[in-house]
Order: structure tokens, then C-alpha cells, then sequence
């Protein structure tokens, strides 16, 4: 064969995996930022663990402490060596984040591309729709063989600092754990993208399957008598392999067994269904009454009027199990003297208080992710090119942006009362003594950092459209895990400072802060305001 005739061969192939190396190159970057993400949080908490709790004294204390955790971060086991604490602090937070990120991703790379209209272009090539998924398939799977990678060089690195003495074997499985979650739900927003009428709802479809995840652990973990059902549980699987003591390789068995069920079924789909066709039909597409449609945010409600339930579903079911759940927990709380005096120090005279505080914590986190959502959404519609339906009419872009960002901040406020109103509900049979009012007023406190993660997206929203989502995730994903991390360090205020929900009270264990509270609302507003001022100025993109 001559240069010229190989010159020609290598074109076809670049053409044949020109799908893949598109997706790859497009989605790596994000998956090696995270995987730094997770290897530094390793690094952080071996420091911290080594350097705040020298002593084999201080870290039997700690552990017997960490009990009363169980429902939040999972059961933990030998938590007085610092593989053992590592793994409890490190694995769930980092398998959700990064099961988050899965989620987002395969979504837009699927039915994402296929929205905007730039799966056609692909597809009008010579290749399959079976065959451009599976390629797509395969360019995810390059980022996250790069996540997997930075995650584990990282992760090696944490093994060998003083103190820690990891096995390289038992970091690797701890790597393979942690970037896992990514793994599983990249194959199930995959599905979902081939069931789903929109990128939008395959990221709710997935979303509802991680969130149900996370709270049968939730419950499994809640009592002893029920931790078979962590094998229900995606994330459950996960911490059932211990990957740094006492492993138990066949947790892996049904993570593999559904990412590969996972991508036949997204692969069988693909080829059988037309292009931009679903199993799921779009709210769009179904006639209403017209006498409700009388403006963009009736028409947003009615569109996305699926997403939101769901969201409002979530957070009511997570709220109605953490309330049934109180009295148990308070007992496991009041039984740890150590606990005890630290909910003293904060002014937090009963158990069950302090226990709904660190409940409101995590409905705090679940309503800035909605906030990002929320930002995600409003991108969404100017990107598929949904905007210009209603620009076309006699309505400003300024109008609309305000509307929706209006109508995202009513619901974030909705999610934050329906939570204090759940939770009521989940404890009044138990008379624990918080009142209604104190859980409304804790629901309020909780939205708070979801506004601010709102007025931050759409002031990305303003100048860098692309990047809105990635940066409201961000924001949110780098608050959380600075929570679990800078708890442990020392005299390192301003990196817990540096976190969005170390900024709020954990209300109802103490009062809300209205003060603090106001000024982060109006930060979050003035970011909001620049953001609609920039997106006035500049022109509409698309993806």
C-alpha cells in the first residue's frame, strides 16, 4: 500500500471514531478536574484525621462518636484507623458528587446533542445510530477512564503520606469505588436518554433513580436490622465493598452488572427508535387549556411542571423518613458524651435538635443542587433554541430571564418550606418538642444557599452561557465537600469559610442567623441582577 492509499485508510478511521473522540476530548477536562476533586478530599482527610487526632485515645473517641452519623455518611467500621475513618468521610459524599456529575454528562452528550439537532449532522454520515451511541458510549468511557486516573495518582498519594499506610492495591479499589458512582450513572442517564423526550427529563429520570438510591441507604443504615437493603442500593454497593478494610470484592458484582446492562439497553434502544423520538412523551408537545398559557412562567409551568414534582416529591419523601427517624437517632446522639458536649458548646440543649440540624444541612445541599437545576434549565431553553419561540412574540429577554428567575426563586422557597413541613410531619407522632414554626423557619434558613447558587448561575448565565451549569455545580459540589473536609482542620477557618453552608445556622438545633441570611440573599440577587444586565447585552448562543 502506498503513502497515499494509507494517508486515505487513516482518514476513514479518524471518520469511523470521529464521534468518540469528539465526546471524549469534550467531556475529559471536567472528568479530570473531578477526579482531582475527589484524590484531594482523600489527601485532606488523611491530613486532617493524622494531625487532629494524633493519639489511638482521641480516635477511639472520635469513632465511638461517629455512630450517630450513620444515616448521613454511611456505617462506619474501624473508624479509629485512619483507613477506616478515610473511607467512612470520603465514600458516599464523593460517590453522589460524582454520580451527579455522571448524570449530567452522559445526558447532554446524548440526548443533549441529539436536542440541539447535531446528532443529525453526525448520524448523516456513514454510520448507524447503534453505532454512533455505542461510540459515544465509548468516548464517555475515555473520561472516566481520566477521572479514574487523577482519582487514583491522588488517591496512591494519600496511601503513602505519614500516618496513613494504605496498601497501593486497597488505594486502587478505593479509587475504583469512588469513581464508580460516576460510572453507574453515565449508563443510566445514557438509558435515559434514549427513554427520555428531552435532555431535561433524562436528567430528572436519573436523577429520581439516584436520589431513591440514596435514601434506601439512608434507611438501611438507620438501624442494624435493616442493612440488608443497602444491597438495593447503587450507592448501597458500594459501601458494602469496604475497599480499604476488610473488602468485599462481590459489592463490585452488580455495580458491573448494571453499567453493562445499562449500555445493551441504551444500545438497543438507540438502534430501534427514530431520531429524536421517546418512549416518554414531551410535556411540550401536549395541548392545555389555553386559558392557563397566558405568559412565559404559566408556560413554564406547564413544561416543567414534571421536573419540579419530582424535585418537590424528593425532597417531601427525604423529609417524612429523616422526621420518622429522629427519635432513634437523638438516642444514639444522647448516648455519645462527646457529642454531647460539642452540641453544648453550640448552645443546642437537645439531641434531637442538633439532629435536625445536620438533617436541614442536607436538605440545604439538595436545594442548591435544585437551584442548579433550575439554572441548568433556563440554559437549556436558549440553548435547543426554545427561547426564540417566545422572543418572536412581544416579549424582552430581560422580561423572561426575570420571570424565570422569579419563578426558580419561589420554588427554591417551596422546597425549603415543604421540607420543615415534612419533617413536621415525620415527627409529630414522636413529641420531640420542635414545633411547626421552628421547622418552617429551618426550611427558610435551607433555601438560602440555593438562592445565592441561583443569582451565581445566572451571572455566569450572563457571561460565559456554556459554563453556567458546570459553575453551579461546582459552587455547590466544592461547598459540600469543604464541609466534610475543613470540619477536621485545624485553625483553617477560611477554608470552611469558604464554603456556601458554613455561612448559614443549623437551624432548628440553634436560630437562624435573618441577618446573615439577608446579606447572602442580596449578594445572590446583585449577581442575579449583573447576570440579566449582561444577558441583555450579549447575543443568544446555542449549544
Amino acid at each position: 500500500m502506498n503513502a497515499t492509499s494509507k494517508r486515505a485508510a487513516n482518514r476513514r478511521a479518524g471518520r469511523q471514531w470521529a464521534i468518540a473522540v469528539h465526546i471524549a476530548r469534550s467531556r475529559i477536562r471536567g472528568a479530570v478536574i473531578w477526579g482531582a476533586v475527589f484524590g484531594l478530599v482523600v489527601i485532606s482527610t488523611v491530613k486532617a484525621f493524622v494531625v487532629g487526632y494524633p493519639t489511638l485515645a482521641d480516635r477511639i473517641q472520635v469513632a465511638r462518636s461517629l455512630q450517630s452519623f450513620s444515616m448521613l455518611l454511611g456505617i462506619p467500621h474501624h473508624a479509629e484507623t485512619v483507613p477506616g475513618f478515610t473511607s467512612w468521610r470520603v465514600l458516599v459524599a464523593v460517590v453522589v458528587m460524582g454520580a451527579i456529575w455522571g448524570l449530567l454528562t452522559s445526558t447532554a452528550a446524548l440526548r443533549g446533542e441529539e436536542d440541539s439537532g447535531r446528532w443529525e449532522v453526525l448520524l448523516a454520515g456513514p454510520t448507524t445510530k447503534r453505532w454512533a451511541t455505542a461510540q459515544a458510549l465509548i468516548g464517555l468511557g475515555v473520561a472516566l477512564a481520566g477521572m479514574l486516573a487523577v482519582t487514583a495518582a491522588l488517591t496512591v498519594a494519600a496511601g503513602r503520606m505519614p500516618g496513613a499506610h494504605f496498601p497501593i492495591e486497597k488505594s486502587l479499589l478505593f479509587s475504583v469505588a469512588m469513581v464508580s458512582g460516576a460510572a453507574m450513572f453515565l449508563a443510566i442517564g445514557a438509558l435515559a436518554s434514549q427513554i427520555a423526550a428531552t435532555r431535561g427529563q433524562a436528567a430528572t429520570i436519573a436523577g429520581i433513580v439516584l436520589a431513591a438510591s440514596y435514601v434506601v441507604r439512608m434507611v438501611a443504615d438507620s438501624r442494624p436490622s435493616l442493612g440488608w437493603m443497602r444491597w438495593m442500593s447503587p450507592i448501597g454497593w458500594l459501601e458494602e465493598l469496604h475497599p480499604l478494610q476488610n473488602v468485599q470484592l462481590l459489592a463490585l458484582a452488580p455495580v458491573a452488572a448494571l453499567v453493562l446492562i445499562c449500555c445493551v439497553l441504551t444500545l438497543a434502544l438507540a438502534g430501534r427508535r427514530d431520531l429524536n423520538e421517546a418512549l416518554l412523551h414531551d410535556d411540550e408537545g401536549r395541548a392545555a387549556p389555553s386559558r392557563w398559557l397566558v405568559g412565559p412562567v404559566s408556560l413554564v409551568l406547564h413544561v416543567s411542571r414534571t421536573n419540579l414534582l419530582s424535585w418537590l416529591a424528593g425532597a417531601a419523601i427525604m423529609a417524612l423518613v429523616y422526621g420518622s427517624l429522629t427519635r432513634s437517632a437523638t438516642s444514639l446522639l444522647s448516648g455519645s458524651p462527646s457529642i454531647t458536649a460539642t452540641l453544648g458548646r453550640l448552645g443546642v440543649k437537645k439531641s434531637a435538635e442538633g439532629f435536625l440540624g445536620l438533617v436541614f444541612f442536607i436538605f440545604a445541599i439538595m436545594i442548591a443542587l435544585i437551584a442548579a437545576n433550575q439554572v441548568a434549565a433556563i440554559r437549556d431553553e436558549e440553548a435547543s433554541g426554545r427561547l426564540d419561540n417566545l422572543l418572536v412574540r412581544p416579549l424582552g429577554r430581560v422580561a423572561w430571564l426575570i420571570d424565570r428567575a422569579a419563578l426558580a426563586t419561589g420554588f427554591i422557597v417551596l422546597a425549603g418550606l415543604a421540607c420543615g413541613l415534612f419533617t413536621w410531619l415525620g415527627t409529630s407522632e414522636q413529641r420531640i418538642g420542635v414545633t411547626l414554626p421552628r421547622l418552617l423557619e429551618a426550611g427558610l434558613n435551607a433555601s438560602v444557599p440555593g438562592i445565592f447558587v441561583l443569582g451565581a448561575g445566572i451571572l455566569v448565565l450572563g457571561l460565559r452561557p456554556r459554563s453556567c451549569a458546570m459553575a453551579t455545580y461546582g459552587i455547590t459540589a466544592w461547598s459540600v465537600l469543604v464541609s466534610l473536609v475543613g470540619s477536621l482542620v485545624k485553625g483553617n477557618s477560611w477554608l470552611r469559610d469558604s464554603s456556601l453552608f458554613a455561612q448559614i445556622a443549623l437551624a432548628p438545633s440553634v436560630s437562624p442567623d435573618w441577618g446573615k441570611d439577608l446579606m447572602i440573599v442580596l449578594i445572590g440577587g446583585a449577581a442575579a441582577l449583573v447576570g440579566i444586565a449582561l444577558f441583555h447585552r450579549r447575543d443568544i448562543e446555542y449549544s
